[in-house]
Formats: C-alpha cells, structure tokens, sequence
C-alpha cells in the first residue's frame, strides 16, 4: 500500500469525517451567532475568539493526520486499514493539540510581556496627575499591574501592551491637544484592550496567519477581530467613564492630529509585532464616532428609566 492510498484511507475514513464535520459545523454555528449579535461588540469578540481556535484546531488536527499516515504505512500493511486508521486518529487528535497549544501559549506569554519590559525601559512616566487617573480607571476596570508611559512624540496617539505586567502609552502630542475628559476616555479605552486581552489575542492570531498563509478565512478573521476589539474597548471606556461624546471628540482630534503629522514618525513603538496595517485595517473613525453617538443616546435612556424607577419606589 502507497503512502497515496494510506492518505486516501484515512482521510475518508468515518472516524476523520464525523470529526471534520463537528469543527466546521462548530465554524458554521458561532458564524451565524456572529450575524447575530450585531450591536454586542464584546460577545461578537468572544465568538471570534472561539471561531479562531476552532480553525487552527481544524489546520492542526489535518496536518498531524497527513504527517501521521505518513509514517504508518507500514502499520497499514501488517495491521489492516481498520487498526491503523484508530492509530492514525487517536495520535493526530492528541498531536493537533500538542501543537497548537504550546505555540498560542509561548506567544501570548512571552511576546507581549518582552515588548512591555522594552517600553518600561525606554520610555519615562507621565505626570503625577495623568498617573492617578490611569490608577483609579485601573482599580475600577479590574486591571492589575498597569504602567503608564508617555512617548515624546508629538503627534497624538495611545495604546496599550498587555502580559504580566500591562503598559499603557500615550503620546505628549496627545495630552498637549486633548482635554483632561478626553484624555480619560482613552486611557479606559486602552484599559479596556488590557481587560480583554487584545494584545495577546491580536499577536497570536497574527503569528498564525503568518504559519497559514494559504488560509482566506484567518485573515478576514484577523480583521473582523481588529473592528470588534476597538469596539468592544470603546463601549467599555464610555460605559465606564460615562463620556461617549468626549471619546468621539478624542478620536476625531487624534485623526486630525496624525493625518496633519504625516512628515513625523508616527510609527507606534513595539507593535509591529501585531500584524502588517496591509491585513488590518481599523475600523472608520466616522463609523465609531456614530456607535459612540448612539451610545450616549441609549445611556441617556437608560438613565431616565432608572431614575424613574427610583422614583416610583
């Protein structure tokens, strides 16, 4: 029997279809909970972080079942089909895992972590003022360990690097042309990229696109993760602060502020690591700025519902 047709065996075997069959009908499912959720940003985020695990689980579980008949043909030939299929997907479930897991975990644990400790040393503190807001949005998102570092770069940006010890950076650019409202509703914003681990999440799918290169469906999941974090993070920074429409403002000024510096190096430091701007687009400030507009609308609504059932009481 050929290694063509030990291929051939396995993977029309019923052991290997049912069990393609459950990770794309997995795939088909969170797809449709996806469309769903239209206006919940942060469980559309969630979702795209179960689909990505199926899929590299899916690419795993195909690769160590080709390498695997390769290296049995000869149990094909004494066993019989049947013996060396079990044998075939027993270990390629076990190998699918052994080589996803150990990768996405060395990349979330050590990547980010190696970039914070780059900014902590490079980089000096921000004023004693701007220090105490980031503590306190801290303490109340439920961050620990964060660092707040000012680059000196004019032009206005911020964003945030998480691991064991989160770093939150924001430009003199930035605090020089917003307000101190402003200013908090970005810092949240971050803060918020640190509570839900977008660092790590955004390397490790970047690493893995870079490994799959030959996958369509990873790169739009890259981009649909990108658009779902910034909203998810703005959500989370209006509700927390209670200032949508000074998170707007904030977004309009830093586009402004980077679009009029396009003669400066307004490269941010340390997060190529996270994927080629030629893959990931963010989503349009104008697009935000309308999602926070609403936003403020429906707080204001809720408000009024709940202080009338205060009221009432």
């Amino acid at each position: 029997m050929s290694f063509v047709d030990v291929v051939v065996t396995y993977f029309t075997s019923q052991p290997f279809l049912v069990s393609l069959s459950l990770l794309l009908a997995s795939l088909a499912l969170l797809f449709s909970l996806f469309r769903v959720e239209k206006d919940r940003p942060r469980r559309r985020l969630q979702i795209l972080r179960a689909s990505f695990a199926v899929e590299v689980l899916t690419w795993s579980f195909l690769a160590s079942g080709l390498l695997l008949c390769a290296g049995f043909v000869s149990l094909y030939k004494a066993g019989g089909d049947w013996v060396a299929i079990k044998t075939v997907f027993s270990i390629s479930v076990l190998a699918s895992l052994a080589i996803a897991l150990p990768l996405s975990a060395f990349v979330t644990l050590k990547v980010p972590g190696a970039v914070a400790r780059r900014l902590t040393e490079n980089l000096q503190e921000p004023e004693e003022a701007l220090i105490e807001t980031g503590g306190r949005l801290a303490k109340r998102l439920g961050v620990p360990a964060l660092r707040l570092l000012q680059s000196p770069s004019v032009a206005p940006f911020a964003y945030s690097v998480g691991g064991a010890n989160g770093v939150v950076v924001v430009s003199e650019g930035l605090v020089a042309e917003l307000d101190d409202d402003e200013v908090e509703t970005v810092v949240a914003h971050e803060l918020a990229h640190l509570k839900n681990h977008d660092t790590a999440l955004t390397t490790v799918v970047a690493v893995y696109r870079r490994v799959l290169f030959f996958d369509p469906f990873i790169r739009l999941l890259e981009r649909a993760l990108y658009g779902e974090k910034e909203f998810s993070a703005d959500e989370l920074s209006a509700r927390e602060t209670k200032k949508p429409l000074s998170l707007a403002s904030a977004l309009l000024k830093i586009s402004s502020g980077q679009s009029g510096a396009r003669g400066l190096s307004v490269k941010i430091e340390g997060l190529s690591i996270l994927g080629s701007s030629k893959f990931v687009r963010p989503p349009s400030v104008k697009q935000r700025i309308e999602r926070l507009v609403r936003l403020d609308a429906e707080m204001d609504h809720e408000a009024v519902l709940h202080g009338g059932a205060l009221f009432a009481n």
